[in-house]
């Protein structure tokens, strides 16, 4: 592990403030007999801290050590010849040469582990965006022909009269509006990582915005029961997230689903829920998380969890599963709450806002009791 000139260049005040330090001490060694273990020790010692501080190259730590001995270990062997030490006092250098060595050792092989760690990160940040890149250059791609795809066909069924051809250039409109989906989603997981923009975003408001746009979906009133809670992130992001979870309760449960969305404050947390009636909680050794762990839950493995996951790892977020009130699956994000400004509630509250289904469009929710 060889140094650099700039490297060098800043070792070298230190290593000089050093070798002063350490003439010094062996001065005193010598104008000090009987005393000279205290210049001794603190030669070494200076040596194994101001290496700790900046280490140094290879050649350089094991000519200081071998200097040292030398130096000090000249003054040490004259007094015990004199008598004024004992030989046994001498058994000292050796050991202090093997201690530093072993310390250079131990701090070498640490920067090459933490070196490696940094080029890890850095390769994996590096195909990260390249992925990123790609599934949005793919999803931008797609558009363009799924769109033309649609318009021909559509042409074909309005002025085809054959029954036949009507039915089966409405299955190829279904299957382009899936793939219209996925590239939609595919967008949506490109951006999930990245929070554009830093706003204080009220998940109180988000959440009943998000409710009354699904409440014509799901076929029956969407509840939503809010308290105030805020959040610094990107409300788009958090909007896509709450998107794929309201999407994900629709898919797995009954013609006529119950689905409730909440978000309260919880300590230093803004916490958001999306709970269903479905089928809840399966065996975990049915199906994994995308990330390899065990997936306690019933929760799709496409593009929404994916997504989910990133957006709430890009707020510094926890993603949470367990069983709901109804039997059904509750699926918890938990994000770091907006500074003071927003007060919020330490459990769900009190009042809900009942989004209907029969409500027109533009409408005020009503307000019932919890």
């Amino acid at each position: 592990m060889l140094a650099t000139a700039s490297s060098r260049a800043r070792v070298l005040p230190l290593f000089l403030a050093w070798c002063a330090w350490s003439v010094l001490n062996v001065v005193l060694m010598w104008l000090g007999p009987g005393l000279e273990t205290v210049p001794f020790h603190l030669i070494w010692v200076s040596l194994a801290i101001v290496y700790g501080l900046q280490a140094w190259p290879l050649r350089w730590a094991v000519t200081a050590c071998v200097v040292v001995a030398v130096a000090t270990g000249i003054p040490l062997t004259s007094h015990a010849e004199d008598g004024v030490i004992a030989y046994e006092e001498v058994t000292e250098i050796p050991l202090m040469s093997v201690l530093f060595l072993v310390m250079v050792w131990h701090v070498r092989r640490r920067t090459a582990a933490v070196e490696e760690a940094r080029r890890s990160a850095e390769r994996e940040h590096v195909a990260t965006r390249l992925q990123q890149r790609f599934v949005r250059l793919a999803s931008h791609e797609l558009r363009t022909p799924i769109t033309v795809a649609r318009g021909y066909t559509e042409l074909l069924r309005d002025d085809c009269t054959d029954g036949r051809v009507v039915e089966d250039t409405t299955i190829v409109l279904d299957e382009l509006s899936k793939l219209e989906r996925i590239a939609g989603r595919l967008l949506a997981l490109a951006a999930a990582h990245d929070t554009q923009g830093a706003d204080t975003v009220d998940v109180a408001a988000l959440t009943h915005q998000v409710a009354r746009r699904w409440a014509p979906v799901t076929g029956r009133p969407i509840r939503a029961e809010v308290a105030p809670a805020t959040v610094v992130g990107d409300a788009d992001r958090l909007e896509t997230a709450l998107d794929c979870l309201v999407e994900n309760a629709i898919t797995h449960t009954g013609d006529e689903p119950s689905i409730v969305l909440r978000a309260y404050r919880h300590d230093a947390w803004a916490v958001l829920q999306v709970e269903d009636d479905g089928p809840g909680m399966v065996r975990v050794s049915q199906t994994a998380l995308p990330d390899g762990r065990p997936d306690p839950t019933r929760i799709q493995h496409g593009l929404g969890l994916t997504i989910v996951r990133g957006v709430v790892d890009a707020h510094g977020g926890e993603l949470l599963f367990d069983r709901g009130e109804s039997g059904g699956l509750r699926v918890t994000i938990r994000l770091p709450a907006a500074p003071p400004g927003s007060r919020g509630s330490s459990r769900p509250p009190d009042c809900a806002s009942t989004v209907d289904l029969g409500a027109q469009p533009g409408m005020t929710a009503s307000n019932s009791s919890a």
